[in-house]
């Protein structure tokens, strides 16, 4: 990974994952099967929750030039991610001004896979293509078990096997 792009994600990483990452217990703190992730078929989610998620994300990426992000409130987002969104706009600024010079304009994201675990929370996988690159991109929409968005995240490249984003520290 070049050194630009692991600063792009590593800024949209802090930025909205550890929101997400914060309210999770560490892999070794789980119960066993806690932390299973079950995949569940597109077509048995409500049709309003992948509708929201879509939105989320494209309107995420699509306005980023704009900085005219979704509005988010405690009615449809955690609290964290509520507070993270409004208190840090110019570091969400910072890395849209990144993230449109490395990727360019979303051209268009679809939804691939949706996963659950046992406390009910989803992950939405999305394939993304944008103008500045070839790659086909992750882009993840994570919701809790009342489904109230609890963090977006960017990956560079598609990988079709789903893994846990594992946040870097310092000295890594």
């Amino acid at each position: 990974m070049t050194k630009h792009n692991y600063i792009l994600l590593s800024l949209v990483f802090s930025l909205t994952y550890s929101c997400y990452a914060q309210k999770a217990k560490t892999e070794s703190e789980l119960k066993p099967n806690e932390s299973k992730k079950t995949k569940l078929a597109i077509d048995t989610v409500a049709e309003i929750e992948k509708k929201l998620a879509y939105d989320f994300a494209y309107q995420t990426f699509t306005n980023c030039d704009t900085y005219e992000f979704p509005e988010l409130t405690t009615e449809n987002a955690t609290q964290r991610l509520v507070k993270l969104w409004k208190t840090d706009k110019s570091k969400v600024i910072e890395t849209c001004d990144s993230y449109n010079s490395a990727y360019g304009k979303l051209l268009e994201i679809k939804i691939s896979e949706i996963l659950t675990n046992k406390t009910g929370n989803k992950f939405f996988r999305y394939k993304a293509t944008f103008s500045k690159t070839e790659n086909i991109a992750e882009i993840r929409v994570y919701t809790n078990s009342e489904n109230k968005f609890d963090g977006i995240i960017i990956f560079a490249k598609w990988i079709d096997k789903y893994s846990e984003y594992k946040e870097k520290t310092k000295s890594e």
